[in-house]
């Protein structure tokens, strides 16, 4: 993901959540993540544009980055 959060970072914000401390576990149930990695894309208004599930390489994500964008 990396490499995408530079090539595409003037166009997205990235954060991560522990899935298992702080507010992690309430994010995870509040956006029904199941499986871990999960990537989420958000547009600017808040909405889910986007979710890729499970270990992708980076061409799968940038695939629906690019739709989400």
């Amino acid at each position: 993901m990396d490499g995408l959060e530079q090539q595409y970072g003037s166009q997205l914000v990235v954060k991560r959540i522990n899935a298992v401390e702080g507010d992690g576990p309430a994010i995870m149930r509040g956006y029904r993540v199941q499986g871990h990695p999960t990537v989420l894309m958000f547009d600017s208004e808040g909405r889910e544009t986007g979710r890729v599930i499970g270990s992708q390489p980076a061409a799968e994500i940038e695939a629906v980055l690019k739709e989400a964008l």
